[in-house]
Formats: C-alpha cells, structure tokens, sequence
C-alpha cells in the first residue's frame, strides 16, 4: 500500500511526457511533419522538442509551457509535426545518460550542459529530415531538406 501512490504518480508522470506532441504551441500556427532518426545502436533513447521561439528553454518536461513532447528514436525514422519558422530545441536523450550530463553540469548548470548536447532546428518548408548519431565528439546532428541547424547553445547569442 505504501508503494502505491508512488507507483500511480511515476505512471501518471511517464504517460505525460510521452504521449508525443503536444498542441498549441510556438509561435507558428503551420506546422509541418520532421522525419527524426537515430543509428542501430542508439535504442532506448528518445527525441525531446522545445520551444525556443523566446529564448533558450529550461528542459523541464512537467508543467514547462515550453515542452513540446517526444518520440522515441528508431532506426527507420518517426515524424514529428514542428512549427515552420519557429527555432525549436531537440535533445537526443537516452536515460543512462542522465547521470553524465547532472555530473557535467551540476544540479544547477543541467540546462547549460543539455543544451551543449542540444540542436536548435528552425523547419523552413516540407520534407526535412533530421539524424542523430553519436560520434567520437559526441552527438553530431546531420539534416537534409528545408531546415536550418544550429548548436543549442545559438539561444544564447
């Protein structure tokens, strides 16, 4: 009985932040589907998206106004509807990772440690694709079609 609640809130808190996208964001009222993709050896990870139309986000998902959903990672690809013209944050997460990127940036420099990992992607048109893979430098974001790429850190400028 004591594990109950517990358990009932992790589930609830699981079901909300993958339940995919999230309407009623961004500044743009168009969106258009991304096709976000990983290698073979990069399962169990997930794609997060964020508002960034105003600034660098804070990558909280629970009651953040800025989080936008995610998707987990595939191989053969998984489509996320993103605004055209708006910058949006996506971060490559995979959980066993977590614990790297608290110990890089402390509790406090989390976000700033995220967003070195991040991609600030502005989707321009239709058909834009969007890969992660993990390289000797760390994730290295490769894109084809009509999206702009920048570091997530181009927030800050």
């Amino acid at each position: 009985m004591r594990l109950l609640l517990p358990a009932l809130t992790l589930l609830v808190l699981l079901t909300a932040s993958c339940n995919g996208p999230r309407r009623g964001y961004g500044a743009s009222d168009t969106t258009e589907d991304v096709l976000v993709m990983v290698g073979a050896s990069e399962r169990n990870s997930a794609f997060k998206f964020y508002d960034a139309a105003d600034g660098c986000p804070s990558y909280g998902d629970i009651g953040n106004k800025k989080y936008m959903g995610m998707i987990k990672a595939k191989e053969k690809g998984a489509t996320f509807p993103l605004p055209i013209g708006t910058p949006v944050h996506v971060v490559f997460f995979r959980p066993k990772d977590t614990h790297l990127l608290l110990a890089e940036g402390g509790p406090k420099g989390a976000a700033q440690s995220l967003r070195k990992h991040a991609a600030q992607v502005t989707v321009t048109g239709e058909g834009a694709t969007l890969t992660a893979t993990r390289g000797d430098d760390g994730i290295e974001w490769t894109f084809t079609g009509p999206v702009k790429v920048e570091p997530g850190t181009a927030c800050e400028e």
